[in-house]
Protein backbone atom coordinates (compact mmCIF):
# COMPACT_ATOMS: atom_id res chain seq x y z
CA UNK A 1 0.00 0.00 0.00
CA UNK A 2 1.43 3.37 -1.03
CA UNK A 3 1.99 6.15 1.56
CA UNK A 4 -0.72 8.33 0.00
CA UNK A 5 -3.20 5.48 0.29
CA UNK A 6 -2.21 4.93 3.93
CA UNK A 7 -2.89 8.61 4.66
CA UNK A 8 -6.33 8.38 3.06
CA UNK A 9 -7.27 5.19 4.92
CA UNK A 10 -6.30 6.79 8.25
CA UNK A 11 -8.42 9.88 7.63
CA UNK A 12 -11.73 9.99 9.48
CA UNK A 13 -15.07 10.17 7.74
CA UNK A 14 -15.34 13.82 8.81
CA UNK A 15 -11.96 14.70 7.34
CA UNK A 16 -12.77 12.97 4.05
CA UNK A 17 -16.14 14.71 3.87
CA UNK A 18 -14.69 18.19 4.47
CA UNK A 19 -11.85 17.45 2.04
CA UNK A 20 -14.35 16.49 -0.69
CA UNK A 21 -16.54 19.58 -0.12
CA UNK A 22 -13.51 21.88 -0.42
CA UNK A 23 -12.18 20.04 -3.46
CA UNK A 24 -15.56 20.15 -5.25
CA UNK A 25 -16.46 23.77 -4.50
CA UNK A 26 -18.77 24.14 -7.50
CA UNK A 27 -20.92 21.16 -6.53
CA UNK A 28 -20.89 22.18 -2.88
CA UNK A 29 -22.05 25.72 -3.70
CA UNK A 30 -24.83 24.42 -5.97
CA UNK A 31 -26.07 22.05 -3.26
CA UNK A 32 -25.86 24.90 -0.73
CA UNK A 33 -28.13 27.19 -2.75
CA UNK A 34 -30.63 24.41 -3.44
CA UNK A 35 -30.82 23.59 0.27
CA UNK A 36 -30.91 27.30 1.17
CA UNK A 37 -33.99 27.82 -1.00
CA UNK A 38 -35.73 24.69 0.28
CA UNK A 39 -34.81 25.44 3.92
CA UNK A 40 -36.05 29.03 3.65
CA UNK A 41 -39.41 27.88 2.28
CA UNK A 42 -39.74 25.19 4.95
CA UNK A 43 -38.76 27.56 7.76
CA UNK A 44 -41.08 30.39 6.68
CA UNK A 45 -43.99 27.96 6.34
CA UNK A 46 -43.20 26.48 9.76
CA UNK A 47 -43.11 29.95 11.34
CA UNK A 48 -46.51 30.87 9.85
CA UNK A 49 -48.12 27.59 10.95
CA UNK A 50 -46.74 27.90 14.49
CA UNK A 51 -47.73 31.57 14.70
CA UNK A 52 -51.24 30.73 13.42
CA UNK A 53 -51.75 28.19 16.20
CA UNK A 54 -50.48 30.67 18.79
CA UNK A 55 -52.81 33.33 17.39
CA UNK A 56 -55.80 30.97 17.50
CA UNK A 57 -55.09 30.27 21.18
CA UNK A 58 -54.94 34.02 21.83
CA UNK A 59 -58.23 34.52 19.96
CA UNK A 60 -59.79 31.73 22.01
CA UNK A 61 -58.73 33.42 25.24
CA UNK A 62 -60.00 36.78 23.97
CA UNK A 63 -63.38 35.67 22.60
CA UNK A 64 -64.13 32.93 25.13
CA UNK A 65 -66.00 30.18 23.27
CA UNK A 66 -68.76 28.93 25.55
CA UNK A 67 -72.00 27.06 25.98
CA UNK A 68 -74.90 29.02 27.49
CA UNK A 69 -77.18 27.09 29.84
CA UNK A 70 -80.43 28.88 30.75
CA UNK A 71 -83.37 27.51 32.71
CA UNK A 72 -86.75 27.10 31.01
CA UNK A 73 -88.76 26.96 34.23
CA UNK A 74 -88.29 29.24 37.25
CA UNK A 75 -89.36 26.40 39.55
CA UNK A 76 -86.51 24.17 38.36
CA UNK A 77 -83.25 26.05 38.64
CA UNK A 78 -79.72 24.80 38.09
CA UNK A 79 -78.42 23.46 41.38
CA UNK A 80 -74.98 23.94 42.90
CA UNK A 81 -74.33 20.18 42.60
CA UNK A 82 -75.13 20.22 38.87
CA UNK A 83 -72.77 23.14 38.37
CA UNK A 84 -70.01 21.30 40.25
CA UNK A 85 -70.45 18.35 37.90
CA UNK A 86 -70.28 20.67 34.91
CA UNK A 87 -67.12 22.36 36.23
CA UNK A 88 -65.44 18.96 36.64
CA UNK A 89 -65.73 18.11 32.92
CA UNK A 90 -62.37 17.90 31.13
CA UNK A 91 -63.23 20.45 28.43
CA UNK A 92 -64.51 23.11 30.84
CA UNK A 93 -62.23 26.07 31.61
CA UNK A 94 -64.57 27.82 34.06
CA UNK A 95 -68.27 28.45 34.70
CA UNK A 96 -69.78 31.91 35.15
CA UNK A 97 -72.93 31.41 37.25
CA UNK A 98 -75.76 33.92 37.29
CA UNK A 99 -78.96 34.29 39.30
CA UNK A 100 -81.72 36.87 39.68
CA UNK A 101 -84.04 37.57 42.61
CA UNK A 102 -86.00 40.36 44.29
CA UNK A 103 -85.03 41.62 47.76
CA UNK A 104 -86.18 44.11 50.34
CA UNK A 105 -83.87 47.14 50.79
CA UNK A 106 -82.00 47.55 54.05
CA UNK A 107 -80.57 51.02 54.58
CA UNK A 108 -81.60 52.55 51.24
CA UNK A 109 -84.76 53.52 49.39
CA UNK A 110 -85.42 52.21 45.87
CA UNK A 111 -86.19 54.69 43.08
CA UNK A 112 -89.72 54.61 41.71
CA UNK A 113 -92.19 56.94 40.00
CA UNK A 114 -95.04 54.50 40.33
CA UNK A 115 -97.83 55.13 42.82
CA UNK A 116 -98.56 51.40 43.07
CA UNK A 117 -98.79 49.97 46.57
CA UNK A 118 -97.87 46.39 45.62
CA UNK A 119 -94.81 44.62 46.97
CA UNK A 120 -92.84 44.83 43.72
CA UNK A 121 -92.85 48.61 44.04
CA UNK A 122 -91.02 48.37 47.36
CA UNK A 123 -88.26 45.99 46.30
CA UNK A 124 -84.95 46.01 44.46
CA UNK A 125 -83.49 43.32 42.20
CA UNK A 126 -80.20 41.56 42.89
CA UNK A 127 -78.34 39.87 40.03
CA UNK A 128 -75.38 37.68 40.91
CA UNK A 129 -72.31 36.78 38.84
CA UNK A 130 -68.96 35.11 39.35
CA UNK A 131 -67.48 37.56 36.83
CA UNK A 132 -69.65 40.57 36.11
CA UNK A 133 -67.47 41.72 33.22
CA UNK A 134 -68.51 38.63 31.23
CA UNK A 135 -71.91 37.40 30.00
CA UNK A 136 -73.77 40.43 31.33
CA UNK A 137 -75.25 43.71 30.16
CA UNK A 138 -71.79 45.19 30.76
CA UNK A 139 -70.00 42.89 28.30
CA UNK A 140 -72.78 43.53 25.76
CA UNK A 141 -72.33 47.31 26.08
CA UNK A 142 -75.78 48.02 27.54
CA UNK A 143 -74.41 49.11 30.93
CA UNK A 144 -71.22 51.03 31.63
CA UNK A 145 -69.13 51.08 34.78
CA UNK A 146 -68.59 54.71 35.83
CA UNK A 147 -66.62 54.17 39.04
CA UNK A 148 -64.96 51.33 40.90
CA UNK A 149 -64.61 47.80 39.59
CA UNK A 150 -66.60 44.76 38.48
CA UNK A 151 -67.62 41.83 40.62
CA UNK A 152 -64.89 39.22 40.18
CA UNK A 153 -63.81 35.79 41.46
CA UNK A 154 -62.08 37.40 44.45
CA UNK A 155 -64.96 39.70 45.39
CA UNK A 156 -66.42 39.06 48.85
CA UNK A 157 -69.69 40.76 49.87
CA UNK A 158 -69.42 43.28 47.06
CA UNK A 159 -72.10 45.18 45.15
CA UNK A 160 -72.22 47.26 41.96
CA UNK A 161 -75.14 49.70 42.08
CA UNK A 162 -76.65 52.25 39.73
CA UNK A 163 -75.14 55.72 40.06
CA UNK A 164 -78.59 57.33 40.28
CA UNK A 165 -79.61 55.03 43.15
CA UNK A 166 -76.36 55.86 44.94
CA UNK A 167 -76.91 59.62 44.50
CA UNK A 168 -80.50 59.41 45.70
CA UNK A 169 -79.40 57.66 48.90
CA UNK A 170 -76.16 59.56 49.47
CA UNK A 171 -74.02 56.47 48.80
CA UNK A 172 -70.58 56.13 47.22
CA UNK A 173 -68.00 53.45 46.45
CA UNK A 174 -66.87 51.94 49.75
CA UNK A 175 -70.19 52.51 51.55
CA UNK A 176 -72.30 49.68 52.94
CA UNK A 177 -75.63 48.58 51.51
CA UNK A 178 -77.87 45.78 52.78
CA UNK A 179 -80.69 43.48 51.60
CA UNK A 180 -83.27 41.23 53.18
CA UNK A 181 -85.42 38.39 51.94
CA UNK A 182 -89.03 37.71 52.82
CA UNK A 183 -87.78 34.72 54.82
CA UNK A 184 -85.79 37.01 57.11
CA UNK A 185 -82.30 36.34 55.75
CA UNK A 186 -80.15 39.43 55.43
CA UNK A 187 -76.67 40.46 54.29
CA UNK A 188 -74.57 43.59 54.27
CA UNK A 189 -72.34 44.39 51.31
CA UNK A 190 -69.84 47.04 50.34
CA UNK A 191 -70.32 49.06 47.16
CA UNK A 192 -67.36 48.30 44.86
CA UNK A 193 -68.62 49.97 41.70
CA UNK A 194 -71.19 52.31 40.15
CA UNK A 195 -72.82 51.97 36.73
CA UNK A 196 -75.19 53.70 34.35
CA UNK A 197 -77.21 52.54 31.39
CA UNK A 198 -78.32 55.71 29.66
CA UNK A 199 -81.86 54.36 29.43
CA UNK A 200 -82.91 55.19 32.98
CA UNK A 201 -85.01 58.20 31.89
CA UNK A 202 -86.75 56.22 29.13
CA UNK A 203 -88.65 54.00 31.58
CA UNK A 204 -92.34 54.59 32.10
CA UNK A 205 -93.67 56.00 35.36
CA UNK A 206 -95.79 52.88 35.84
CA UNK A 207 -92.70 50.64 36.13
CA UNK A 208 -92.49 49.12 39.61
CA UNK A 209 -89.24 49.63 41.51
CA UNK A 210 -88.12 45.98 41.24
CA UNK A 211 -88.12 46.26 37.45
CA UNK A 212 -86.35 49.61 37.15
CA UNK A 213 -82.73 49.81 35.97
CA UNK A 214 -81.81 52.10 38.88
CA UNK A 215 -82.71 49.39 41.38
CA UNK A 216 -80.72 46.60 39.78
CA UNK A 217 -77.86 45.66 42.11
CA UNK A 218 -75.15 43.27 41.02
CA UNK A 219 -73.59 41.08 43.72
CA UNK A 220 -71.20 38.14 43.97
CA UNK A 221 -72.52 34.59 44.12
CA UNK A 222 -71.23 33.99 47.66
CA UNK A 223 -73.44 36.84 48.87
CA UNK A 224 -76.35 35.52 46.80
CA UNK A 225 -75.93 32.08 48.43
CA UNK A 226 -76.22 33.66 51.90
CA UNK A 227 -79.54 35.21 50.91
CA UNK A 228 -80.92 32.22 49.00
CA UNK A 229 -79.11 29.11 50.20
CA UNK A 230 -81.15 26.65 48.11
CA UNK A 231 -82.43 28.94 45.39
CA UNK A 232 -80.26 27.70 42.50
CA UNK A 233 -79.15 29.61 39.42
CA UNK A 234 -80.97 30.93 36.35
CA UNK A 235 -78.09 30.80 33.91
CA UNK A 236 -74.52 29.62 33.47
CA UNK A 237 -71.92 30.40 30.82
CA UNK A 238 -69.71 27.32 30.47
CA UNK A 239 -66.38 28.29 28.90
CA UNK A 240 -64.44 25.59 27.06
CA UNK A 241 -60.72 24.91 26.78
CA UNK A 242 -61.20 23.49 23.27
CA UNK A 243 -63.47 25.55 20.96
CA UNK A 244 -63.25 22.83 18.31
CA UNK A 245 -65.05 20.48 20.75
CA UNK A 246 -67.84 22.92 21.60
CA UNK A 247 -70.56 20.82 19.94
CA UNK A 248 -69.47 17.79 21.97
CA UNK A 249 -69.62 19.82 25.20
CA UNK A 250 -73.08 21.08 24.27
CA UNK A 251 -74.27 17.48 23.82
CA UNK A 252 -72.91 16.43 27.22
CA UNK A 253 -74.62 19.36 28.95
CA UNK A 254 -77.92 18.59 27.23
CA UNK A 255 -77.61 15.01 28.43
CA UNK A 256 -76.88 16.12 32.00
CA UNK A 257 -79.66 18.74 32.29
CA UNK A 258 -82.29 17.12 30.04
CA UNK A 259 -85.29 19.48 29.56
CA UNK A 260 -84.39 21.57 32.58
CA UNK A 261 -82.45 24.17 30.59
CA UNK A 262 -81.97 25.45 27.07
CA UNK A 263 -78.39 24.82 25.90
CA UNK A 264 -76.88 26.95 23.13
CA UNK A 265 -73.36 27.54 21.83
CA UNK A 266 -71.67 30.92 21.57
CA UNK A 267 -68.52 30.78 19.44
CA UNK A 268 -69.48 32.76 16.35
CA UNK A 269 -66.88 35.46 17.01
CA UNK A 270 -64.14 32.85 17.48
CA UNK A 271 -65.09 31.15 14.20
CA UNK A 272 -65.17 34.46 12.34
CA UNK A 273 -61.77 35.55 13.64
CA UNK A 274 -59.98 32.25 13.06
CA UNK A 275 -61.45 31.65 9.58
CA UNK A 276 -58.73 33.60 7.71
CA UNK A 277 -56.07 31.81 9.77
CA UNK A 278 -57.49 28.39 8.87
CA UNK A 279 -57.66 29.31 5.20
CA UNK A 280 -54.07 30.57 5.17
CA UNK A 281 -52.87 27.54 7.16
CA UNK A 282 -54.27 25.17 4.53
CA UNK A 283 -52.36 26.97 1.78
CA UNK A 284 -49.16 27.20 3.84
CA UNK A 285 -49.39 23.53 4.82
CA UNK A 286 -49.70 22.59 1.14
CA UNK A 287 -46.72 24.81 0.37
CA UNK A 288 -44.72 23.08 3.11
CA UNK A 289 -45.54 19.65 1.68
CA UNK A 290 -44.62 20.73 -1.86
CA UNK A 291 -41.39 22.40 -0.69
CA UNK A 292 -40.34 19.28 1.21
CA UNK A 293 -41.22 16.95 -1.68
CA UNK A 294 -39.54 19.19 -4.28
CA UNK A 295 -36.44 19.52 -2.11
CA UNK A 296 -36.28 15.76 -1.67
CA UNK A 297 -36.52 15.15 -5.44
CA UNK A 298 -34.01 17.83 -6.47
CA UNK A 299 -31.45 16.94 -3.80
CA UNK A 300 -31.84 13.23 -4.64
CA UNK A 301 -31.20 13.92 -8.33
CA UNK A 302 -28.15 16.06 -7.58
CA UNK A 303 -26.63 13.49 -5.23
CA UNK A 304 -27.38 10.63 -7.65
CA UNK A 305 -25.55 12.48 -10.43
CA UNK A 306 -22.57 13.18 -8.19
CA UNK A 307 -22.39 9.68 -6.76
CA UNK A 308 -22.34 8.23 -10.27
CA UNK A 309 -19.14 10.19 -10.89
CA UNK A 310 -17.71 8.84 -7.60
CA UNK A 311 -18.25 5.16 -8.27
CA UNK A 312 -14.54 4.56 -8.88
CA UNK A 313 -13.60 6.55 -5.78
CA UNK A 314 -16.03 4.53 -3.66
CA UNK A 315 -14.81 1.24 -5.15
CA UNK A 316 -11.18 2.17 -4.37
CA UNK A 317 -12.03 3.07 -0.76
CA UNK A 318 -13.83 -0.23 -0.29
CA UNK A 319 -10.90 -2.10 -1.85
CA UNK A 320 -8.57 -0.31 0.58
CA UNK A 321 -10.60 -1.57 3.54
CA UNK A 322 -13.28 1.02 4.02
CA UNK A 323 -16.69 -0.41 4.86
CA UNK A 324 -19.72 0.32 2.75
CA UNK A 325 -21.32 1.83 5.84
CA UNK A 326 -18.35 4.21 6.05
CA UNK A 327 -18.95 5.33 2.46
CA UNK A 328 -22.59 6.02 3.28
CA UNK A 329 -21.62 7.85 6.49
CA UNK A 330 -19.19 10.08 4.59
CA UNK A 331 -21.90 11.01 2.07
CA UNK A 332 -24.27 11.81 4.94
CA UNK A 333 -21.68 14.00 6.66
CA UNK A 334 -21.03 15.90 3.43
CA UNK A 335 -24.74 16.56 2.85
CA UNK A 336 -25.49 17.40 6.50
CA UNK A 337 -22.56 19.84 6.62
CA UNK A 338 -24.06 21.74 3.68
CA UNK A 339 -27.53 21.52 5.27
CA UNK A 340 -26.28 23.14 8.50
CA UNK A 341 -24.82 26.05 6.52
CA UNK A 342 -28.02 26.37 4.49
CA UNK A 343 -30.14 26.27 7.67
CA UNK A 344 -28.06 29.09 9.15
CA UNK A 345 -28.73 31.15 6.03
CA UNK A 346 -32.42 30.23 6.12
CA UNK A 347 -32.67 31.52 9.70
CA UNK A 348 -31.66 34.93 8.41
CA UNK A 349 -34.24 34.78 5.60
CA UNK A 350 -37.03 32.81 7.30
CA UNK A 351 -38.66 35.63 9.30
CA UNK A 352 -38.56 37.94 6.29
CA UNK A 353 -40.24 35.34 4.07
CA UNK A 354 -42.76 34.56 6.84
CA UNK A 355 -43.79 38.23 6.99
CA UNK A 356 -44.13 38.26 3.21
CA UNK A 357 -46.35 35.15 3.33
CA UNK A 358 -48.41 36.70 6.12
CA UNK A 359 -49.01 39.80 4.01
CA UNK A 360 -49.87 37.68 0.98
CA UNK A 361 -52.26 35.19 2.58
CA UNK A 362 -53.60 36.93 5.70
CA UNK A 363 -52.81 40.64 5.48
CA UNK A 364 -51.35 42.92 8.11
CA UNK A 365 -54.58 44.74 8.94
CA UNK A 366 -56.90 41.79 9.65
CA UNK A 367 -58.87 42.81 12.80
CA UNK A 368 -57.99 40.86 15.94
CA UNK A 369 -55.20 38.84 14.31
CA UNK A 370 -51.54 39.41 15.14
CA UNK A 371 -48.98 36.81 14.12
CA UNK A 372 -45.69 36.55 16.01
CA UNK A 373 -43.30 35.77 13.14
CA UNK A 374 -40.09 36.13 15.14
CA UNK A 375 -37.86 33.06 14.85
CA UNK A 376 -38.17 30.59 17.74
CA UNK A 377 -36.17 27.53 18.71
CA UNK A 378 -39.08 25.22 17.83
CA UNK A 379 -39.03 26.59 14.26
CA UNK A 380 -35.33 25.79 13.87
CA UNK A 381 -35.84 22.28 15.26
CA UNK A 382 -38.67 21.68 12.79
CA UNK A 383 -36.43 22.86 9.95
CA UNK A 384 -33.57 20.60 11.00
CA UNK A 385 -35.97 17.69 11.37
CA UNK A 386 -37.48 18.05 7.89
CA UNK A 387 -34.13 18.98 6.35
CA UNK A 388 -32.50 15.96 7.96
CA UNK A 389 -35.26 13.72 6.59
CA UNK A 390 -34.67 15.10 3.07
CA UNK A 391 -30.92 14.49 3.33
CA UNK A 392 -31.33 11.00 4.77
CA UNK A 393 -33.67 9.87 2.00
CA UNK A 394 -31.69 11.58 -0.77
CA UNK A 395 -28.35 10.11 0.35
CA UNK A 396 -29.88 6.64 0.73
CA UNK A 397 -31.24 6.80 -2.82
CA UNK A 398 -27.93 8.14 -4.22
CA UNK A 399 -25.62 5.72 -2.40
CA UNK A 400 -27.71 2.55 -2.75
CA UNK A 401 -26.50 1.63 -6.30
CA UNK A 402 -22.85 2.02 -5.23
CA UNK A 403 -23.28 -0.03 -2.08
CA UNK A 404 -25.09 -2.72 -4.03
CA UNK A 405 -22.35 -3.05 -6.69
CA UNK A 406 -19.23 -5.21 -6.33
CA UNK A 407 -16.16 -2.89 -6.14
CA UNK A 408 -14.02 -5.28 -8.23
CA UNK A 409 -16.62 -5.33 -11.00
CA UNK A 410 -16.87 -1.53 -10.85
CA UNK A 411 -13.08 -1.10 -11.14
CA UNK A 412 -12.80 -3.71 -13.91
CA UNK A 413 -15.60 -2.06 -15.86
CA UNK A 414 -14.04 1.38 -15.54
CA UNK A 415 -10.58 0.04 -16.49
CA UNK A 416 -12.14 -1.48 -19.59
CA UNK A 417 -13.73 1.85 -20.46
CA UNK A 418 -10.32 3.55 -20.08
CA UNK A 419 -8.62 1.02 -22.42
CA UNK A 420 -11.27 1.61 -25.05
Amino acid sequence: MQPEQEVVIRMTFYQLAIRYLIRKKGKSILLFFVLLFVSSMILSATIILRASEDSKQAIQAKTGSKVIVEITDQDHRITEEELRQISSLDDVAFVNRSAHASVLPDGFVPITNSLSGNEDNQKAAVISFDQLGKDSAFSEGQYHLTKGKYIGPDTVSGAVVNALLADANGLAVGDAIGFKTEDGAGVATKIVGLFQSGNEQKQTSQTDSVHRIENQIFIDNATYAKLFSSHGYDKAAVYTKHPQKLASLKGRLESMLQDKAAVTTSDLLYKQMKAPLDQAARVIRLMLILSTATGMIVVSLLLCMWMRSRRKEAAIYISMGRSKGGICLQALIEAFAVLILAAAGACALGSFLARALQTLFIGNDTPGIALETALQASDVLSLLGLGGLIILIAVTIAVFPILRANPKDTLAKMEGMNHE
